[in-house]
């Protein structure tokens, strides 16, 4: 095994619907379809949803789906959608019958042979729904880290983070139909959405599916100044995360999920939305069962009990 490879492991071919979506990537594109294509031990279709390229993104997977027979391009939207709105509109109109699972996929990144077939037996062998992984962030001078995630689940996690970045997320074929029926069903709901890995995240959590988190990293995640957040390294991502969480845009998202499913999450949405002093406390002590991280379970308790997080 090689730093940049996984083994794949024993599998039989499922047939795997990706989903790509794509904004002005055309210099990293096809890197990326090359890794997904070459992708052993899976029947790969790629269905791709461009939120408006003008840098002939278009035309260049018009031309990959030509010769490899992945899936045309969604009609276009009409504006743009952020890469949230993009991601959840192609799960809200890509043809899932017929699939055994969902895959979602950044336009930028790169992935491991033997990333996918790992991502269906892990799924097999945890008997879950919602498959993430670790990821090697890079950048384009040659540094790698890793991006850990493999923490274990809390009760509230779901609420307060996703499960890891969406570019490494494969959900099986009841998950990806009972997610699709739910966005259909009141699509404005889920338009302030900021992040689309966390919603589906916290749908998979908040009705009945279970999630596994792998500690092996699936995917090459580049690291570079157009990234939607990016990895959490450096003074660059530290300081969008903090302006997230003390600007009002972390608690209001928080609250954005928990509002969705609110049967689902005890009295945590009245205690955020108050977060009166009691409520500050309350949440402070409950942190553990909010973040997966234990670092995070702290920063999020004093940033409550400091008054931080606004």
């Amino acid at each position: 095994m090689t730093k940049d490879s996984i083994e794949p492991a024993p599998t039989t071919a499922q047939r795997v619907l990706v989903l790509l979506a794509t904004f002005n990537g055309a210099r990293w594109l096809e890197e990326q379809l090359d890794s997904i294509i070459a992708q052993q031990g899976a029947q790969v279709t790629i269905l791709a949803g461009d939120d408006g390229s003008s840098d002939g993104t278009v035309a260049l997977i018009a031309r990959c789906a030509a010769a490899w027979l992945a899936a045309p391009v969604l009609a276009p939207s009409g504006h743009q959608l952020g890469a949230a709105g993009n991601f959840l509109r192609l799960v809200r109109e890509a043809p899932i019958a017929g699939f055994d699972f969902v895959a979602l996929a950044d336009q930028d990144d790169i992935w491991l042979p033997g990333r996918l077939a790992r991502a269906v037996q892990h799924l097999a062998n945890k008997e879950a729904d919602g498959y993430s992984s670790d990821a090697t962030a890079f950048w384009a001078d040659g540094q790698r880290r890793r991006l850990r995630k493999a923490f274990p689940q809390r009760r509230l996690d779901h609420l307060f983070e996703p499960a890891g970045p969406g570019c490494t997320y494969v959900l099986s074929a009841a998950l990806a139909r009972a997610l699709q029926q739910e966005l259909r069903r009141e699509p404005q709901r889920f338009s302030g959405v900021g992040y689309h890995d966390w919603l589906i995240y916290a749908f998979a959590r908040t009705h009945g599916f279970s999630w596994a988190i792998d500690d092996v990293p699936g995917v090459l995640y580049r690291q570079h100044q157009h990234n939607e957040l990016g990895a959490n390294f450096g003074f660059g991502g530290v300081g969008r995360r903090w302006t997230r969480l003390t600007s009002g845009w972390f608690r209001s998202q928080v609250l954005l999920i928990a509002r969705l499913w609110p049967a689902a999450h005890d009295d945590v949405s009245a205690r955020l939305a108050r977060l009166s002093l009691r409520d500050r406390v309350t949440l402070a002590g409950a942190a553990r069962q909010c973040r997966r991280r234990p670092r995070d379970q702290l920063a999020l308790a004093a940033m409550l009990l400091l008054y931080v997080l606004r």
